[in-house]
């Protein structure tokens, strides 16, 4: 630490002196021409030893003092230093109660134990905020476990059961060659194109509830070339690329997770489209199908998934449009507010 406080009330000392020095000289009728004629060389002396020597004893005293509240500014200092690395253990008590500045030690004092229970306080916080996100990771584990399960029983199984029938009645049949055999035949499998459909749809939902670091664009690509490769569907896609909160663009991704789901498992489509864009602060998904469509004022049509995907639009600011008709397909167009400073990330 630079010797400040020495070398300021060295100097200022050494001012002082000079200042006293100069009045008495101006305020002393001396008479240099006479003392110079008479040389008298005693009081020169003397006076030079006046104007040499005090100064001198003033610059060391003032130097020395400030020495003295250096070391005491150094020991504020790394006690300072000490707080902001972490170090909340040290008991400024003892320097307290030598009375040096006691109001800055007090302070300090006063900021270690703060600083300490904060600290104490913080750690407790994440620690159940860590137990907090694992239950709830759980709990929604478990609901889409149940969920999962009570769609599995209410359509694949149902559907395998049928096609089941359907094929023990074939098997039975006393002309495997009637007309009636070839109708069970086809309609065997359209329930098991049904049934694979629906897995399909089913399985999507079992793929990562979040983005795991990818953007919104990759997330959503990795999706809808997935169903290119496996489904005998045209699948197309035009996505821009932005970039929003986390949370923000989970909450997309599930949504239109949730849209594709229900073109899956409902609409019997031969094509789908993906489209996200942003337009004047705003960002648009559209996902659309030509697929059977339904009546959107048919009670049943809640059933769709379209509940959870306006509550998850409404979680972010958003809303959902819904055009459906019975036989001209079903457009979802997701509406997203981007709020400057809250949601867009540069």
């Amino acid at each position: 630490m630079a010797r400040t406080f020495s070398i300021y009330f060295a100097l200022l000392a050494l001012c002082i002196f000079l200042l006293v020095l100069l009045m008495l000289l101006l305020t002393v009728d001396i008479n240099w021409d006479e003392l110079l004629i008479r040389k008298k060389t005693f009081l020169i002396s003397n006076l030079l030893f006046i104007l040499v020597v005090f100064p001198l004893i003033g610059f060391i005293t003032g130097y020395m003092f400030g020495i003295s509240l250096d070391k005491k500014a150094e020991k504020i200092e790394l006690s300072l230093l000490e707080l902001q690395r972490g170090n909340y253990e040290d008991d400024y008590g003892p320097l307290l109660e030598k009375g040096d500045f006691p109001a800055i030690w007090q302070g300090i004092e006063s900021m270690r134990v703060r600083l300490k229970e904060q600290a104490i306080l913080y750690q407790k916080f994440s620690n159940e905020r860590m137990k907090w996100n694992n239950q709830m990771k759980e709990e929604v584990l478990t609901q889409e476990r149940n969920r999962l399960a009570r769609e599995l029983h209410d359509s694949v199984s149902q559907q395998l059961f049928a096609a089941t029938m359907l094929l023990s009645a074939i098997n039975q049949s006393p002309d495997p060659a009637s007309e009636t055999t070839a109708k069970q035949r086809l309609m065997v499998e359209e329930i098991i194109n049904e049934a694979q459909s629906e897995m399909r749809a089913l399985l999507l939902h079992l793929r990562p509830i979040q983005l795991e670091g990818k953007s919104l664009k990759i997330g959503m690509q990795e999706v809808l070339s997935e169903l290119t490769a496996k489904l005998p569907m045209n699948v197309s896609w035009n996505l821009q690329d932005v970039h929003l909160q986390k949370g923000v663009e989970d909450h997309i991704f599930r949504i239109m997770q949730e849209a594709v789901s229900n073109t899956l498992r409902h609409a019997k489509a031969s094509t789908l489209e993906v489209n996200m864009m942003e337009v004047d602060q705003y960002l648009f998904l559209k996902v659309m199908d030509d697929g059977k469509g339904f009546n959107v004022d048919d009670p049943k049509a809640g059933s769709y998934g379209l509940t959870n995907m306006k509550e998850r639009a409404a979680e972010i600011g958003g809303n959902i449009k819904l055009v459906s008709l019975p036989g001209r397909g079903t457009s979802i167009e997701v509406k997203i507010p981007l709020l400057e400073d809250v949601q867009k990330v540069r």
